[in-house]
C-alpha cells in the first residue's frame, strides 16, 4: 500500500511566515518547516508520499496593530523541497487569484510543466472570496487544461483577518455544476460545516474531501478519534467513503483513523470500514486524484 499525506504546510520563521502570527494567532510555537522537516514527519509516521505547500496571503493577512505583511512562502521554495526529494515530496500551487490573473496563469502552468506540482490551493477565507465567484473561473479553466486538481480550504480558522461568510461548502455547489470535470477537493471536510461538506461531495462525482487539522487536532482537542469517528460514519452512509483521503496538516493522526474503526466495532458493533477502503483513505485515492499513477505501479 502506497500511502499519502495531501495536506502538509512549509514556511520558515520570519523568512516567510513572521514568529507573531504563530504565537497571536494560533497560539503556537513558531516553527521552521522545510523539506527536510517533512521528510522526517513523513517517515515518523510511516507515510511515503507528501503533497507540499506554501502560499501568498500578503494581501489580506497582516499583524493587528502594525503593518507586517510577510505572510509568503514562494511555489520556488516549495519546488527546491520537491527537488531534493523527488518521488516523495510534490508541490501544491500556492497564489492570490485576485491580484494579477494572467500572471497566476502562468504560473500555475510553470508550477506543472517545470516543477511537477499536482495541485492548485485556494484559500478563500484567508483572500476574501466565495469559491463559487466568477473572476475564480479562469483558474477552474486552467485546472482542467493542466489535468490538475483544486484544493480548497473551507471552514473555520481562529485567523482573526479571514472572512467567515467566505467559508461554508455549500458555495462549492456551482463548480460541481458547471465544471463537472474539474476535480475539487474539499479541504478540512468544511469544519464546523461537515454535513453541508458531506452533502456537496455526495452529490458531485469528482468532489473529493479530508479531514485535515480539525478532526486528529486543533477543533476537536478532547475528543479526535469521535469526531473523526462521526464524520467518517456520515461519509458512509452518503457513500462517500471512497472519496476520502488522508491529509495531516502536519500533525501525526494516522492512527485516528484505526481508532474511529474500533470505536464503530465497540459501539455500532460492526466496522466503520474494511481493509481496502481504509487503504483507500491512506493513499489509494490520493494517486488517482493526484495523477501518481505510476509510483503505485513501481
Amino acid at each position: 500500500m502506497v500511502t499519502v499525506d495531501c495536506h502538509l504546510h512549509l514556511g520558515l520563521i520570519d523568512e516567510h511566515t513572521p514568529s507573531w502570527w504563530w504565537w497571536e494567532q494560533f497560539g503556537f510555537e513558531p516553527v521552521s518547516v522545510g523539506g527536510d522537516e517533512i521528510i522526517q514527519f513523513l517517515d515518523e509516521t510511516d507515510i511515503e508520499i507528501g503533497l507540499i505547500q506554501g502560499g501568498d496571503i500578503r494581501r489580506t493577512t497582516y499583524h493587528p496593530t502594525r503593518d507586517d505583511r510577510n505572510m509568503y512562502v514562494p511555489n520556488d521554495f516549495t519546488a527546491l523541497q520537491c527537488s531534493r526529494y523527488p518521488g516523495r515530496l510534490y508541490g501544491v500551487i500556492g497564489i492570490d487569484p485576485l491580484v494579477d490573473v494572467h500572471e497566476n496563469l502562468t504560473e500555475m502552468e510553470r508550477c506543472v510543466e517545470e516543477h511537477d506540482f499536482r495541485v492548485l490551493k485556494l484559500l478563500p477565507t484567508y483572500h476574501h472570496y466565495r469559491p463559487d465567484d466568477r473572476r475564480l473561473d479562469p483558474y477552474y479553466e486552467k485546472c482542467l487544461a493542466l489535468d490538475i486538481p483544486v484544493q480548497i480550504h473551507l471552514g473555520w480558522t481562529r485567523t482573526i483577518a479571514t472572512t467567515m461568510e467566505h467559508q461554508r461548502p455549500m458555495h462549492l455547489d456551482r463548480l460541481g455544476r458547471e465544471f463537472p470535470d474539474l476535480k475539487v477537493i474539499v479541504a478540512h471536510l468544511g469544519h464546523p460545516w461537515v454535513d453541508e461538506a458531506i452533502a456537496v461531495v455526495a452529490k458531485h462525482p469528482n468532489f473529493y474531501t479530508e479531514l485535515s487539522g480539525w478532526g486528529p487536532y486543533g477543533m476537536a482537542p478532547h475528543d479526535p478519534v469521535g469526531e473523526t469517528y462521526r464524520a467518517l460514519k456520515k461519509l458512509k452512509n452518503y457513500g462517500c467513503l471512497g472519496k476520502v483521503m488522508f491529509g495531516s496538516d502536519n500533525t501525526d493522526c494516522r492512527e485516528t483513523y484505526r481508532l474511529a474503526d474500533q470505536m464503530s466495532r465497540d459501539l455500532d458493533g460492526q466496522e466503520l470500514y474494511n481493509e481496502e477502503v481504509y487503504k483507500d483513505i491512506m493513499g489509494n485515492t490520493a494517486i488517482k486524484v493526484f495523477g501518481l499513477d505510476s509510483i503505485r505501479e513501481n
